[in-house]
C-alpha cells in the first residue's frame, strides 16, 4: 500500500514536467516557421525597392535583421496557441489524456503545466517588447529612410506644425520642433485673458533650449502688445528669455508610432500631452493594449485548448488550421477594437481591456459548460 502511494505521488510530480515538456517543440516549430515566413515576406516586399539605385542587398537584410526580433513577438501568441492546442490533442490521441483522467486527474490539472508554459512565454515577450523591440525598430525606421528608401527630410525627433499648450492661458505654435537639436523654427507663442481673448504675443524665427538657464530662448523676433482689438504695440528683440522651461528630454514630439515605442515612452508622451493640452487617447489606447498582451495571449489559448479534447485524432495540419483560425479572429476583433480606441470612440481602457474582459467570460462560459 505505501508503495502505490509513493508511486502515485512520484506520478503526480512527474506528470506536470512531461505535459510541459511536450509543449515546447509544437511551440518553437510554429515560432521558427511563421516567423521565417513574415520575415521572409517582409524581405521580398523590400527587394522591390533594389531598383531605386539607393538601396543595397545588405541594407535589405540587415533590415529583415533588426525587425526580427519584432515579428517573434507578433507570432508568439500563435506559437502558444499552437503549442497547447498540440499537446492537448497528442495526449487525447495516445489516451494518456483518458488514462490520467481515469486516474484521479482533473482536467485542470492537466491543464496547468501548459498555462505556467504560456506565461513564461508571455512574460518573456513582454521583456522583448520593452527592452528589444522598441531600440531595433527604431534602428530599422531610420535604415529604411536613409539608406533603403531616402527621405531628405526624415527624422524621427522632428516634427512639423506644433500646437501645444504651455500654461493655462498660453499655447506655442512652431512650425517644426527638432527636440534632438532643441530647437523649434518660426514660434509663436500666445497668451490670453480669462475670456481667452489674446493679449500678447511673441514671435520669433526661432526658440533654441538653453540647459544652463533650462529655459527656451526666443532669437530675432519681437513682442507684440494687443492694447485693444485695433491697437498693438510691437518691440524688436535677438534674443529673449521665454517663460517655457518644458526640458526636450521631457517632450514628445516626433514621428515614431506608438506602437514602436516601449511602455517608458508611452508613459512619457503621454504625460507630455496631457500636459500640453494635445489628445492621448491613441497613445493611451496603445498603452493599455501593451499591458493586456500577456492576458491575451494566455485567455487566447484557453479559449482553444478544450477544442483539442474534442478531436480524437492527432493532426498536426488541423492543429495548426485551428491555431491559426482562432488567433486571426482574436486579433481581427482586437485589432478592430483598438482602431475604435485609438480614434477615440471608447474609452482607452475598455479598448485594451474590453477584448480579455469579453473572452475572459466567454472562457469562463467555455469551461463551465464542458465541466472542466
Amino acid at each position: 500500500m505505501v508503495f502505490v502511494e509513493k508511486e502515485v505521488k512520484r506520478l503526480m510530480n512527474r506528470l506536470p514536467r512531461y505535459i510541459a515538456k511536450k509543449f515546447w517543440g509544437p511551440f518553437f516549430f510554429a515560432l521558427g516557421v511563421f516567423a521565417m515566413l513574415a520575415v521572409l515576406a517582409d524581405t521580398f516586399e523590400k527587394l522591390k525597392t533594389l531598383s531605386n539605385g539607393h538601396a543595397t542587398l545588405g541594407a535589405i537584410l540587415t533590415y529583415s535583421l533588426l525587425t526580427f526580433p519584432s515579428w517573434l513577438t507578433t507570432i508568439m501568441p500563435v506559437a502558444c496557441l499552437l503549442g497547447a492546442i498540440s499537446v492537448i490533442s497528442e495526449m487525447v490521441a495516445n489516451g494518456e489524456w483518458t488514462a490520467c483522467v481515469a486516474g484521479g486527474f482533473a482536467p485542470k490539472q492537466l491543464f496547468k503545466p501548459v498555462i505556467l508554459c504560456i506565461l513564461l512565454v508571455a512574460g518573456v515577450t513582454m521583456g522583448v517588447q520593452e527592452f528589444v523591440v522598441p531600440p531595433l525598430r527604431l534602428k530599422a525606421e531610420v535604415l529604411y529612410y536613409t539608406r533603403i528608401k531616402p527621405d531628405p527630410e526624415f527624422n524621427l525627433n522632428a516634427e512639423s506644425d506644433v500646437a501645444m499648450k504651455v500654461a493655462d492661458n498660453q499655447m506655442l505654435y512652431a512650425k517644426r520642433v527638432d527636440l534632438d537639436k532643441g530647437l523649434m523654427s518660426e514660434v509663436s507663442l500666445d497668451s490670453y485673458d480669462d475670456e481667452w481673448n489674446i493679449s500678447s504675443q511673441f514671435i520669433a524665427k526661432r526658440m533654441v533650449w538653453n540647459p544652463e538657464e533650462k529655459k527656451w530662448i526666443f532669437e530675432e523676433g519681437i513682442h507684440r502688445d494687443f492694447l485693444n482689438p485695433m491697437e498693438t504695440q510691437d518691440e524688436s528683440f535677438e534674443t529673449f528669455t521665454s517663460p517655457v522651461a518644458l526640458r526636450p528630454k521631457d517632450m514628445s514630439v516626433n514621428k515614431t508610432e506608438n506602437k514602436l515605442l516601449s511602455l517608458r515612452d508611452l508613459n512619457k508622451r503621454i504625460r507630455f500631452f496631457k500636459h500640453t493640452g494635445l489628445a492621448s487617447y491613441a497613445a493611451e489606447t496603445e498603452r493599455q493594449a501593451k499591458l493586456a498582451t500577456p492576458f491575451v495571449t494566455l485567455i487566447m489559448c484557453l479559449l482553444g485548448m478544450p477544442f483539442a479534447i474534442s478531436m480524437r485524432r492527432k493532426s498536426k495540419i488541423l492543429n495548426i488550421i485551428a491555431a491559426l483560425v482562432i488567433a486571426f479572429t482574436f486579433w481581427w476583433l482586437i485589432s478592430m477594437i483598438t482602431s475604435i480606441g485609438e480614434n477615440g470612440y471608447i474609452h482607452p481602457f475598455l479598448a485594451g481591456w474590453g477584448p480579455v474582459l469579453f473572452f475572459g467570460a466567454a472562457v469562463w462560459a467555455e469551461f463551465k459548460w464542458l465541466k472542466l
